[in-house]
């Protein structure tokens, strides 16, 4: 591979990893939020919605979901630019 198509590719790759970045934060966001609503609690005064046990459920599996989606993206993204790098 010659230097500007490996230099374009790493471009491509850094986009890429910048993108789901972006697109993970609110997978962890909602993780997040689902492990605080587990072990502290929603009250009345903060987020009244998110007392419900089911939703506290669904926040965990969909931002996990993401979370685990974003991971394995980002490990093939870096194990393709470790493979152009080398």
């Amino acid at each position: 591979m010659t230097e500007e198509t490996s230099q374009a590719a790493l471009a491509r790759i850094n986009r890429s990893m910048l993108m789901v970045a972006i697109i993970d934060f609110p997978g962890t966001l909602l993780f997040g939020l689902g492990l605080y609503g587990i072990f502290a609690g929603f009250d009345q005064g903060f987020l009244p919605m998110l007392a419900h046990p089911m939703i506290i459920n669904a926040m965990l599996v969909i931002g996990g979901a993401i979370m685990a989606w974003g991971m394995f993206r980002m490990m093939g993204l870096a194990r393709e630019k470790q493979r152009i790098t080398q």
